[in-house]
């Protein structure tokens, strides 16, 4: 023993005050955020950001938070730095016409040693840019998924960066060493390594713990060092070896510049000749460092488990002595628990000597001292050994005595965060429920709501106010507590169905802590809601998760607020359990996220329409977007797309008839060529909420309050006028308007025809206000009321999401004009998407000889099971088929969810008979596809649009052949090529191909 028997624990237990004082020198206090202006918006409004640093820099004392400023362009930023000094320098990738690597290497050349820092949105982002960082000196690159946690570990990793050398010598700071090389893994990480760093200084903060004591213990919390390669990391071990708390190590990382698969077993076997007792982690996506790990003494964690994140917390917590103390026997049984430093002299007292023996061999106390900022105390006990004493009730003394000498208090501070928000006045109101992210809708919701305030005009553009319905958003920390508290984590994780998932999350308890907001709420709103998903990942630039989850629509009629309550709730915990539906468990698969990545938000909206006798719908909905995927005659990309609907917008969404049209040229219509046209597609039917079907539905019969109505209801509500035509079987023709006797179809010509017509032109500028606000493409969903009480009309801004557009095009011309027929299995002269996918052996396909159009259900459910099959064995496939792929009708093609075809790379469309269908363009299914880099070919050969070999098909050996389908495993991957500028898309068999 080191430390002398008579000397007082309590004057070595800490440095003085003064010196706790001198920690943490650098702080952050001015940031600069160069971004668009939403991506400004979703870092400092989403979550409570300025919140959450008034509340850290309230606790330490500190007079202010950092200060944000906003500059919306690279040149604005320079200017902004000149102007006055700044801290750190935060970008993210779209600065207008200056590329982020030229201004990273500017702010370097006049700032030197100005931190800078790059967040990507998305992981292939990140690399791009992880790739040009050091031309262009951005200290480091992040990935940005919405976590709000990321913004704050960006800030406390510079400034640990800044601090460390200089605390561990003034105090003795720990640190924990993080090995990653990986951008979208150490962006993950850092925020739920600074998570528990911060939720173990909040487990400190206890009763009666003065102002002093509470600033030294935040102050002296334990740093986090990043290393990305052997070298880096081997440098800060050696130089702060005796200050380094545990090491978490990726298994293969860069050693002597390139990857090393065995770098992360050598490292800690150096580290462990030095200090055998360090708690080291390995986590790696090979199981077969596990058994290394373990004859080294250190634990592993596989990278691709779904609880990576969780086993990471459990190391923390019971290696790194992070939580309670939990004494266990040598056979893993638990005997005691202690909170708190100061209930361990009690259970030191008690507990069995085999216990007191299996921790103190493995420095278990010295670690949970350390965690907890007593460094004097840890470094006492660390050296000792059970040998130092001669029996086991000398070291249960010896221990008992020195934490009895400590008198430390700890409490958890909890925080209630009550809002009500009155969604039944008129005037629109947006705020949140509980704490935590607003999830990618409400954030883009947020969003809006600051950007349409700013406007002139009070809202009115093109004589039509713009609005955001009233809304209230759920944060995600509710979430979270609900699937801890009803402990839910393990089954929706499992292969339960979906109904199975539904039944249980309906089961599960809303966490009182906004339960009274809620029923407060049931109690005073009682107009038609709109409880709709708002998850972390959802609307972000490359995975829309669009449609992916469940929205709710309640009729919150019944006139008692306990019924209103209970459906409220139910359909917050629907919302819940569709985060882990099949077809959002098949989408993750193909996006780099893992499912306990995600969080749900839930957004309380209030539905824009009006009740019409026991009904409520908008008079019509629909979604624009920036960019036609199908630019016809004289449309071009620009002018956008939308596809509207008369009544709620669940006919777009789910792909059955609306009017589709370019804002730019409202006029062109070639789905209304001809009368037969406009029988053939024009909307014949439409949604609404039944008011009375709704009033006492609860759990999954919510659903059942949305009704399909025939035209002739929406003429007796006299909503059609202002969108209906009329066929006329005498004149064999279609007229504008309802006044005569035919068939009533759903056209829009009244309003995209008149030239006095505002909507046209309102959703160009709704679509350039929000492409200049995210700096990216844009895509809106909208639900528009024509005679609200008391007012002109009004179109409700119901969603805001960047549209996911790879705009780098390969230019194929020379890879189509060399191709010979022989080597062509496909070749389309409409297709969608872009790039070269290779890998891909397998080949699924509706057999010709076998289709009916009258068993198109029995098709897709013999694809999900085929689909099902091919993912689990990880194998990509082309699908080839008859019709529209992902209709709700299943007379104009197979009626397939996104989970049916979810393996799929490219989808082929053929011919259906003599029955022209037009794709799935502006459903929630095509713009998932197109997100995914999912390819989509039409080949109809009856319109000399492309070319498919049948014959070829036919003639391959099937592994496998149901009523409908054939798949093929080819021997030679396909070469699939797909030219996004001309529309043209080539599948060649490869070289087996004959």
């Amino acid at each position: 023993m080191i430390e002398s028997e008579d000397r007082p624990l309590h004057e070595s237990a800490a440095p003085k005050d003064l010196v706790f004082r001198n920690l943490m020198g650098f702080r952050i206090r001015d940031i600069l955020l160069v971004s668009s202006p939403y991506d400004s918006y979703v870092l400092q409004e989403d979550g409570f950001l300025s919140e959450c640093l008034d509340v850290e820099y309230q606790q330490l004392n500190l007079s202010a938070a950092p200060w944000i400023t906003q500059a919306s362009t690279g040149t604005e930023g320079l200017e902004a730095l000149s102007a006055r000094p700044f801290d750190l320098v935060i970008t993210m990738p779209r600065l207008g016409e200056m590329d982020v690597h030229e201004f990273g290497r500017e702010v370097k050349r006049r700032h030197p040693g100005l931190p800078v820092i790059l967040l990507a949105d998305s992981p292939s982002e990140a690399v791009r840019a992880k790739e040009g960082s050091k031309e262009s000196q951005i200290d480091q690159v992040f990935v940005w998924g919405g976590d709000v946690r990321l913004f704050l570990a960006i800030i406390k990793h510079v400034e640990d960066q800044r601090n460390a050398e200089r605390d561990m010598a003034l105090a003795g700071v720990r640190a924990i060493l993080l090995i990653e090389d990986s951008v979208r893994f150490y962006s993950s990480y850092l925020p739920m390594l600074y998570t528990e760093l911060v939720t173990q200084n909040q487990l400190l903060m206890a009763d009666g713990v003065n102002a002093t004591q509470r600033l030294r213990r935040m102050r002296a919390r334990p740093k986090i060092l990043l290393a990305e390669s052997f070298e880096e990391a081997w440098n800060l071990f050696s130089r702060h070896q005796e200050f380094v708390l545990g090491v978490i190590a990726d298994g293969r990382f860069p050693r002597d510049g390139v990857i090393d698969p065995d770098a992360g077993v050598e490292f800690v076997r150096r580290v462990k000749e030095i200090d055998p007792d360090l708690p080291v982690l390995i986590q790696s996506s090979e199981d077969s460092i596990a058994l290394k790990a373990e004859a080294l003494g250190a634990q592993y964690v596989n990278k691709l488990s779904a609880h990576l994140m969780e086993e990471l917390r459990r190391f923390m917590q019971s290696s790194l002595g992070f939580g309670d103390f939990v004494f266990l026997m040598p056979d893993g049984r638990e005997v005691a628990r202690v909170r708190d430093l100061a209930g361990m002299p009690e259970a030191l007292r008690t507990v069995p000597e085999a216990s007191l023996r299996y921790h103190a061999s493995r420095n278990h106390f010295s670690n949970w001292c350390m965690a907890r900022t007593e460094f004097a105390l840890a470094s006492t006990l660390r050296p000792v050994r059970v040998s130092h004493f001669e029996s086991t009730e000398g070291l249960r003394a010896y221990l008992t005595d020195a934490f009895g000498r400590l008198r430390v208090e700890s409490q958890r501070g909890v925080v209630a965060d009550f809002s009500y928000l009155d969604l039944g006045g008129e005037e629109a109101v947006f705020g949140r429920i509980g704490s935590g992210s607003m999830g990618g809708k409400g954030r883009g919701l947020g969003f809006v709501n600051a950007l349409l305030s700013g406007l002139d005009g009070g809202g009115l553009l093109e004589g039509v106010r713009v609005f955001i319905p009233s809304s209230a958003v759920v944060g995600t920390d509710v979430f979270d507590d609900f699937m801890k508290s009803n402990g839910l984590s393990g089954l929706a994780l499992s292969d339960v169905s979906d109904a199975e998932c539904a039944a249980a999350f309906l089961k599960g308890k809303i966490p009182p802590s906004i339960l009274g907001d809620l029923r407060r709420f049931a109690e005073r709103v009682n107009v038609p809601l709109a409880v709709r998903s708002s998850s972390l990942l959802e609307d972000s630039h490359e995975q829309p998760f669009a449609g992916i989850y469940r929205t709710c629509m309640l009729a919150n009629s019944d006139p008692d607020p306990d019924v209103r309550l209970q459906q409220l709730c139910d359909a917050i915990r629907l919302v819940y359990a569709s985060t882990f539906s099949r077809n959002a468990k098949a989408y993750l698969e193909h996006t780099p996220y893992r499912m306990e990545e995600e969080k749900m938000a839930v957004v309380l909206q209030r539905l824009v329409g009006r009740a019409h006798g026991r009904y409520f719908y908008p008079d019509f909905a629909g979604v624009v977007s920036s960019y036609n995927y199908y630019p016809v005659l004289d449309m071009s990309p620009e002018d956008g797309a939308a596809l509207v609907a008369l009544g709620l917008g669940k006919t777009v969404v789910e792909g059955r008839k609306a009017v589709r049209f370019s804002p730019g040229s409202p006029h062109t219509l070639p789905q209304f060529s001809s009368a037969a046209d406009c029988l053939e597609n024009a909307q014949r039917r439409f949604y609404a909420l039944d008011l009375e079907r709704g009033r006492r539905a609860t759990g999954t019969a919510l659903d059942e309050a949305i009704v399909e109505l025939g035209l002739d209801v929406a003429e007796e509500h006299g909503t059609l006028g202002p969108v209906g035509s009329v066929y006329s079987p005498d004149d064999d023709a279609v007229f504008e308007g309802i006044s005569r006797a035919g068939i009533r179809l759903v056209t829009f010509a009244p309003i995209l025809k008149s030239v006095s017509s505002p909507y046209p032109s309102l959703l160009m500028r709704l679509l350039a206000l929000g492409r200049e606000a995210m700096s990216a493409p844009v895509e809106i969903e909208f639900a528009v009321d024509l005679r609200p009480a008391g007012g002109g009309p009004r179109i409700g801004f119901l969603q805001l999401r960047p549209l996911s557009i790879d705009v780098a095009a390969a230019d194929l011309d020379r890879i189509i004009d060399r191709s010979g027929a022989e080597a062509v299995l496909c070749k389309a002269w409409r297709a969608f998407g872009q790039g070269n996918l290779r890998g891909v052996r397998d080949l699924v396909y509706v057999k010709p000889e076998s289709f009916d159009r009258s068993l198109t259900v029995a098709v897709a459910s013999e694809l999900e099971m085929l689909n099902r099959r091919l993912t689990s064995q990880r194998r990509p496939y082309v699908l080839i088929g008859p019709g529209r792929w992902g209709t709700s009708d299943p007379w104009l093609g197979i009626p397939v969810e996104w989970h049916d075809v979810s393996g799929a790379r490219v989808i082929v469309e053929t011919d259906l008979g003599d029955v022209p269908v037009t794709p799935s363009e502006g459903t929630h299914f095509f713009h998932n596809m197109t997100a995914l880099g999912v390819g989509y070919f039409q080949v109809h050969r009856r319109e000399a649009q492309g070319f498919l070999d049948f014959e070829w098909l036919s003639r391959q050996v099937a592994t496998s052949e149901g009523a409908f389908l054939r798949h093929l495993s080819l021997e030679k991957p396909l070469e699939i090529w797909i030219d996004g500028r001309s529309r043209r898309g080539l599948i060649l068999k490869g070289a087996s191909g004959a």
